[in-house]
């Protein structure tokens, strides 16, 4: 029993110990230093052919504690006036006190900050040091006039078990790009999730909505529609219900945006389609039945003479089944149905070829047999 009381009695001076040197710690860490921040430049005009070349050099000055202390430092970059209200935040390397930025470097975090390419304005700068879960600490605000140039806009795969192609990478769907526009109509599943890639494949390019728990890298879109949210592992969760959704990503500097609304035309699955255009003397009464292949797809083979032009019906009559070109007349190999397409305009030389249409997915093919 003596015992018993003895190991009680020196468990709780050992507890009585590491208290008093938690303690002991916080009174030794006492009230930080101020930070501070400088730059090299405090006016930038950027060029493209110029991209890998060095371009702006920082340098900081942490908060200093009195101790050694792991801090997490980031750059805020801001422009002028919003009072850092939706920073770019550039995480910094552990330890580090100096980085310097390419033309390329600088020119993305300036438009992802919100500046107009092409167009010089003012951006703030500032450091944002963070200890344990106390509230971060900034310098003081340095300002740069920059003029950042226009890069060629970012192409979207989606990809993720939401869609039609699921988490296949090597299947990733490519919207239709146009300017700074990605478009496509295309099957959501409710609940599920998916996010887009900068290509076929997992690296580099990864693109996620600008939202908490999502890694900064994978950072994209600043605005989204309501139906969307940000989900595990950089992903985005659709939450409409099942069905056809036009997806339209704006890739402008000043926006970065995605909105998924619903098609006016919901049925990717009807139990027949045809053709109809010069092939038939665009007479929808006598449309050309293509074979049904099961799950949205379709497939016909017919001569096409050069200057062909032709569309989709899901009944041999004008009706609401009415798929073509996307938003205009073309032959892009996207799908847009009815009231937000035109005629697929065939420029060949002749002779037979296979006609394939995925209304799920929302693409159709022309190759030659």
């Amino acid at each position: 029993m003596k015992n018993i009381f003895k190991i009680l009695a020196i468990a709780f001076i050992g507890m009585w110990l590491v208290s008093c040197e938690k303690d002991e710690d916080r009174a030794i860490l006492g009230n930080p230093s101020a930070s501070s921040l400088t730059s090299d430049k405090t006016s930038l005009v950027l060029i493209k052919d110029n991209a890998a070349q060095s371009a702006i050099t920082f340098n900081w000055k942490a908060p200093d504690y009195g101790v050694a202390v792991a801090q997490k430092n980031q750059l805020q970059i801001a422009v002028k006036g919003t009072n850092f209200a939706s920073p770019k935040n550039v995480a910094l390397n552990d330890g580090a006190s100096k980085v310097t930025f390419t033309v390329a470097e600088i020119n993305d975090y300036v438009q992802d900050a919100g500046l107009v390419p092409e167009v010089a304005g003012d951006v703030e700068v500032r450091l944002s040091s963070k200890l344990g879960e106390n509230a971060a600490i900034t310098s003081n605000v340095v300002t740069i006039t920059v003029t950042p140039y226009m890069t060629a806009f970012p192409s979207f795969y989606l990809v993720g078990d939401a869609s039609s192609v699921g988490w296949s990478e090597v299947n990733a769907q490519l919207l239709y790009k146009k300017d700074n526009f990605s478009t496509i109509y295309t099957y959501l599943e409710n609940g599920k999730t998916f996010r887009f890639l900068g290509q076929q494949g997992w690296d580099p390019k990864n693109y996620s909505l600008d939202a908490a728990g999502i890694k900064t890298e994978n950072k994209y879109f600043k605005t989204w529609s309501p139906n969307l949210v940000a989900a595990p592992a950089e992903n985005i969760q659709f939450n409409g219900p099942t069905g056809m959704y036009k997806i339209i990503i704006d890739a402008d500097a000043t926006q970065k945006s995605i909105t998924v609304s619903p098609s006016p035309l919901n049925n990717w699955n009807p139990a027949n389609l045809y053709i109809v255009g010069t092939v038939n003397g665009w007479d929808s009464g006598t449309a050309i039945p293509m074979s049904n292949l099961g799950n949205g797809k379709f497939e016909y083979t017919v001569a096409l003479p050069a200057a062909s032009e032709f569309k989709f019906l899901g009944q041999q009559s004008w009706g609401e089944l009415d798929w073509g070109n996307i938003t205009a007349d073309g032959n892009t190999g996207y799908i847009g149905p009815k009231g937000s397409n035109g005629n697929i305009k065939f420029d060949g030389t002749g002779g037979s070829y296979k006609i394939t249409v995925d209304l799920k997915l929302g693409v159709y093919t022309i190759k030659p047999l």
